[in-house]
């Protein structure tokens, strides 16, 4: 039922994968297409390589530089072109100095005229164009460069080339190094080889844009060629999480009055992660607020009594009690439903990091719907190095189970890192705690309008509704559509005026026991094959299908009480609301509390040293009263008491 239709031929000069076939490959994998390899040398035929380019399945053509001069260049643009008027997109990759300067400006019909050595001491920036076809959502942003070198094209003066990305110093216009030539009737892009690359370095998180940057030429020209064939999500999401507060006005910095107003002024939406623990506690007006803006606040749940780090390794918490705590934060949750009327998202926040990939399995087999945190890694496994991991910030290479990485709204706006999500279809996920707004409660409003003007279409909504829209489609020949799903949880929407059939996978390396899928509560078929299960879902025009597989029951597990809670954390969370509410209204008191997170310090610890501190006041105080006392005595000619002078000594 799986359907691979659209190709890109790559055109190479060996068969030794090189850095452009790496990136190329990264791109094709990224947007769902299969990649066809014809490769330039002795039984090469340039018939050969027209019939392949005319295949209907083909949906572009990428050519190493090293490749063109054993080409046909009359014969590969004729087999570009189509009945309809329109060619196949066509990419030239790998250019460097030693790149023929006549073949270049041949095939660029006299626009590109050479390449050239660029060095600086100076920092570098990749400036991507306005080319909206080709930058979509990175239009005129910017991204650092690491490397102070580059390759660049020299281009003659020609209104026909576009150019599409730069590198560009601060005290200079940026030099080429993707554009695009018009050659009546064909485009055709050409891209220097681009600085720094090795697809098999170690990528993270905070060097993901760079290491997009390296390969945004490949990514740009695979996602634009391939349209609806490639992957792509339906629409854009975006979501503010504010971390610990309970429903009382305010919570410390944070206002729920004051924060509706900003959302329904700047157009966002904000998510508390509720510690379960406090589900008996809501302030009737607060939840009130819940309840009648459901579009702008949303409850997802963060770990049950917020113990510090309570999931933490099984021989400090046997996972045993771990699962119990989970399956107490549901009782708990229910709850909290019940008492207010506010419902709550499966979504699971774990307090200070991640847990281990056995809870994962945990809140999977609860039918949770995610977890979403600073790291989508449990704290028991090594992250992926590979940059198509490091591309999504969803994964399911841990228990099957959806895993996403959330980031603070403090990092600069004005970087390349947003626009680059969005232009990949990730959703976008903020994360603070209340001492976020201590500078006002308009200290999101930069990020939220930033977001809004890069992509005018986001919608911001809760974890769960994300969660649900948590998958990608692309079209198919017989016009109906491939699904990838990230979520067991999905809401499949038809936009369209006609009836759809949508071809789900989700990826499940083993089908539990009990496992099944639903849609619209009702059982459907499905298969399990080679890791992944499949099921069809038919979805009217303009409606909606909510399609779910459900895990085996939290009802096997022991039964919990709501209100069991121990004396050491109603400590901790009355204490964690002493440093919130009160604390947080001295400078002072939370510079106290920023040394106490930076140090990480044990309450224990910190019991001790308030309490040594106390002592040492105490001592203080008793001493200058000594000496007051002393020196009173001095000046009224009277010796001291005995014991206060033999304290002296």
């Amino acid at each position: 039922m799986w359907c691979h239709a659209a190709d890109v031929v790559f055109v190479r000069s060996e068969t030794s994968p090189s850095q452009e076939q790496r990136e190329l490959e990264t791109a094709a994998s990224f947007y769902g297409l299969d990649l066809t390899y014809v490769t330039v040398g002795v039984r090469f035929s340039d018939r050969a390589l027209g019939l392949t380019v005319q295949q209907d399945s083909t949906m572009a053509v990428v050519v190493e530089a090293r490749a063109l001069s054993s080409l046909n260049q009359e014969s590969l643009l004729h087999a570009l072109r189509r009945k309809s008027g329109q060619g196949v997109p066509l990419l030239i990759v790998g250019i460097t100095p030693d790149t023929d300067a006549k073949l270049l400006k041949s095939w660029s019909g006299g626009a590109v005229i050479g390449c050239k050595d660029l060095q600086s001491s100076l920092p570098l920036h990749y400036a991507f164009g306005h080319v909206p076809a080709l930058t979509q959502q990175l239009s005129d942003s910017k991204i650092s460069l690491a490397a102070g070198h580059t390759f660049y094209l020299s281009l003659a003066a020609s209104e026909k080339t576009q150019q599409i990305l730069g590198a560009e110093m601060e005290t200079s216009q940026p030099v080429p190094l993707f554009v695009a030539a018009s050659v009546d009737p064909q485009n055709v892009l050409f891209a220097v080889k681009m600085p720094s690359s090795n697809l098999t370095k170690d990528w993270r998180v905070d060097n993901i844009e760079g290491a997009f940057a390296e390969i945004a030429p490949v990514m740009m020209f695979v996602k634009h060629s391939a349209g609806d064939r490639g992957w792509h999500a339906l629409r854009h999401y975006a979501n503010l999480t504010i971390d610990d507060p309970w429903l009382r006005e305010p919570y410390g910095f944070l206002s729920y009055n004051g924060l509706l107003q900003e959302m329904e002024r700047h157009n966002f939406h904000t998510t508390i992660a509720f510690i379960p623990w406090n589900y008996d506690r809501s302030e009737p007006q607060v939840a009130a607020l819940f309840r009648n803006h459901a579009d702008r606040f949303s409850i997802s749940i963060h770990g049950n009594d917020h113990d510090h780090k309570e999931f933490t390794d099984f021989d400090t918490k046997p996972l045993p009690d771990q699962a119990a705590a989970l399956q107490q934060a549901l009782v708990r949750m229910d709850g909290f439903q019940t008492r207010t009327g506010v419902p709550y998202d499966r979504v699971f926040v774990f307090p200070h990091s991640i847990g281990s990939e056995k809870i994962l399995d945990e809140l999977k087999n609860r039918n949770f719907l995610a977890t979403v945190n600073a790291s989508n890694v449990p704290m028991d496994r090594q992250e992926p190095t590979s940059l198509s991991f490091a591309l999504r910030p969803v994964t399911l290479s841990f228990a099957d189970f959806p895993s996403l990485f959330r980031y603070s709204p403090k990092i600069e706006t004005e970087s390349g890192f947003l626009a680059m999500n969005e232009f990949l279809d990730n959703p976008l996920l903020f994360y603070c705690h209340h001492d976020f707004f201590a500078s006002g409660i308009d200290a999101f409003n930069s990020t939220a309008d930033a977001v809004n003007r890069l992509e005018p279409d986001t919608q911001w909504s809760g974890l769960g509704e994300i969660v649900r829209h948590l998958y990608l489609v692309k079209q198919r020949d017989d016009s109906a559509y491939d699904v990838l799903s990230f979520s067991q949880d999905m809401q499949l929407d038809n936009t369209t005026a006609r009836d759809l059939t949508y071809y789900v996978r989700k990826e499940e390396s083993a089908v539990p026991a009990g496992m099944s899928v639903t849609i619209d509560g009702a059982p459907a078929q499905f298969v399990s094959h080679d890791g992944f299960v499949e099921f069809t879902v038919s979805v009217p025009a303009h409606e909606r299908r909510n399609a779910r597989i459900v895990y085996r029951e939290a009802a096997n597990s022991v039964p919990v009480r709501a209100s069991s809670r121990s004396v050491r954390v109603y400590f901790l969370r009355e204490s964690s609301d002493f440093r919130d509410i009160v604390l947080s209204k001295s400078a002072l008191s939370r510079g106290l509390v920023d040394l106490y997170y930076k140090y990480e310090l044990t309450p224990t610890l910190v019991v001790l040293c308030v309490l040594t501190l106390l002592v040492c006041s105490g001592c203080l105080i008793w001493r200058v009263r000594i000496m007051v006392q002393a020196h009173h005595h001095a000046r009224a000619g009277t010796a001291a008491p005995a014991e206060h002078s033999g304290s002296q000594v």
